[in-house]
């Protein structure tokens, strides 16, 4: 995953991210980790999102219609290692808030472990070691 990525696709990825990405704290077998989330209507989005980050993974839905929307919902949905390289790759390139976003949900996500006596984070890639 993200190997090979031409700067157009970085790019187009940070604004798809500043977009229709969502970043939540979600709690699996009562272990709490972030996700980035995608849902939209239109699976050809959530394709090419998968396409420009050299993701093999797939969208899941439809879903039933949910909020304002009267179409079936599909989402792509990154977690763990792939969030982390994301995260890495985006949050310097993004220009709105939604960098501010990345950095409560992580301390959201901290203080959360921390109440449950878990220490430490699962995922951290070196963006250095990385190039």
């Amino acid at each position: 995953m993200l190997s090979n990525m031409t700067t157009e696709d970085i790019h187009w990825l940070v604004g798809t991210v500043d977009n229709l990405g969502s970043v939540e704290v979600v709690s699996k077998n009562k272990t709490p980790t972030l996700i980035l989330k995608f849902k939209t209507p239109y699976l050809d989005k959530l394709v090419a999102i998968c396409r420009a980050a050299r993701y093999e993974g797939s969208p899941t839905g439809p879903r039933k219609p949910s909020g304002d929307s009267v179409q079936p919902q599909y989402t792509l949905t990154f977690r763990g290692r792939n969030f982390a390289m994301i995260e890495n790759l985006v949050v310097p390139l993004l220009r709105t808030g939604k960098r501010n976003v990345f950095a409560r949900r992580r301390a959201e996500l901290m203080a959360q472990r921390e109440s449950l006596g878990l220490t430490g984070p699962r995922h951290s890639i070196d963006p250095e070691a990385q190039a």
